[in-house]
């Protein structure tokens, strides 16, 4: 079974944490194959290796990076009929773990989120972003768990920055630096005007405070849209806020911490299997934690392509 870690995820603390519940896990699971994540060339071509001798399972061990890592490399290599026959489990070692939100009973260590039966694996959707970057040139990558632009994408951005004050609290407690970069975000945030086309709908020119597309409603910590999870459903939800002012944003932070979106001022919500934007200037796109620079992006499905653990 092949193992995708990254060491350097929660801050630092994934290695020390995998090497806590390796043994444990190979005991239930048999022998576990572990190839440290170093860089994309180097995974794609350790997996590459691994698919022509026949693996068919693979688990991503760190953060929703990680995950997001292994799932866009599978996806980039293999034919639909293959990406069909794999399936994924994970080991959340990461800052956030949204990939395994809502926790379930299934742990190492009693501590630490697992995601590995595999004899109860289901299909998953794949979301697939195209985007053409700053630069003009065009990039195709995939997620699992949700994706955003505005001032979401803006938080992910500092906390993905190697910050000083951002990078002493990722190591002593991840609630807080994530609010530290939401924080941050929140004050330089500006609404965008962006020009928006959801599957055969008229387009619309909005001035966009977030913009959310979204398979697993939990994302940044502790927050979470209404809306239900749908792994396979062949759409993702759309959440929109528009023009928000700094108290009004503060105020949706605050409800999305309770789980409460729907219905609030400047709010739209909607079912879409394709979702296009465009802007005149560059803005910033984060999909499951890893944020891309774009001119104009598409947001597609591919529907079960994927099985997945649950």
């Amino acid at each position: 079974m092949f193992v995708l870690l990254n060491p350097t995820a929660g801050g630092g603390r994934a290695l020390a944490q995998w090497r806590r519940v390796a043994a444990q896990l190979e005991s239930g699971l048999g022998r576990l194959d572990v190839h440290g994540a170093a860089g994309i060339r180097s995974t794609q071509a350790r997996i590459a290796e691994s698919l022509r001798q026949g693996e068919r399972r693979f688990i991503a061990a760190g953060g929703d990076g990680t995950v997001n890592l292994l799932i866009d490399t599978l996806a980039s290599l293999v034919t639909p009929d293959l990406l069909s026959q794999i399936t994924v489990g994970a080991v959340g070692l990461g800052s956030s773990n949204d990939f395994h939100k809502p926790f379930r009973n299934g742990s190492a260590n009693g501590v630490t989120p697992c995601r590995l039966d595999f004899g109860a694996a289901t299909a998953h959707d794949i979301g697939v972003l195209l985007y053409t970057d700053t630069h003009g040139v065009a990039h195709r990558r995939h997620w699992v768990n949700n994706a955003s632009i505005g001032v979401t994408a803006d938080g992910n951005h500092r906390f993905n920055t190697s910050e000083l004050v951002l990078t002493w609290l990722k190591r002593v407690a991840t609630g807080p630096a994530i609010s530290y970069a939401a924080l941050r975000a929140l004050a330089a945030h500006r609404p965008r005007l962006m020009t928006l086309r959801s599957d055969e709908q008229p387009q619309v020119t909005l001035s966009v405070s977030n913009l959310g597309v979204v398979k697993n409603p939990h994302f940044a910590g502790s927050l979470r849209y209404d809306s239900p999870r749908e792994p396979a459903s062949g759409r993702f939800h759309v959440h929109l806020l528009e023009g928000q002012t700094l108290p009004r944003l503060l105020s949706a932070l605050l409800g999305l911490s309770r789980g409460r979106f729907m219905g609030r001022a400047g709010s739209r919500s909607w079912r879409a299997s394709r979702l296009a934007v465009e802007a005149p200037d560059p803005f910033a796109i984060e999909v499951d934690g890893e944020v891309v620079l774009a001119r104009r992006a598409c947001f597609a499905l591919l529907p079960h392509y994927l099985r997945v653990c649950p």
